[in-house]
């Protein structure tokens, strides 16, 4: 399986101490210029949704040329913009870095479950220190701890979307 690690903005609003970011000179990554081949593509950032349009329109143009892919979005920011992207998506995987994160994730959780159907695989990660909520459509890893150096994956590439 082939799999893009595809940075959308390095444009964050939290200022996490051991955010992986810090161990990747993020300029000097390939600037994708082809999305075929790929069999999942992972959007991250920096924070994605800060600029939920852009994210729309790169899953759009991922779909130009790879309708195939699993297209996953890496979050921390749940608020109402989710919305304009969770129907564009395979999957949607949920960052709780603090206690403060568990608001607006069990807002978003009440908001899909009154949903009649939601086809999107939901992964939260919880970080050490935050008690796992009770979310049975959501596969859960909990008591996530910082890696230094962030390595990649073999079977993923990194890169920046321009």
């Amino acid at each position: 399986m082939k799999k893009l690690r595809l940075l959308v903005t390095d444009v964050c609003n939290r200022q996490c101490a051991g955010c992986c970011n810090k161990d990747w000179d993020l300029d000097a990554l390939p600037v994708c210029k082809d999305f075929t081949g790929y069999d999942e593509i992972m959007l991250t950032g920096g924070e994605p949704m800060l600029f939920p349009g852009k994210v729309a329109g790169v899953i759009r143009e991922i779909r130009k040329v790879n309708t195939q892919a699993k297209v996953i979005l890496y979050t921390a920011k749940l608020n109402k913009n989710i919305f304009t992207v969770l129907h564009l998506l395979q999957g949607l995987t949920v960052t709780l870095h603090e206690v403060g994160d568990l608001k607006p994730f069990f807002m978003f959780e009440r908001l899909i479950s009154s949903m009649c159907s939601v086809s999107v695989c939901l992964r939260l990660n919880v970080f050490k220190g935050i008690e796992a909520p009770y979310a049975p459509k959501w596969k859960i890893k909990d008591n996530i701890e910082w890696i230094k150096d962030c390595p990649l994956p073999k079977n993923e590439e990194f890169m920046r979307y321009e």
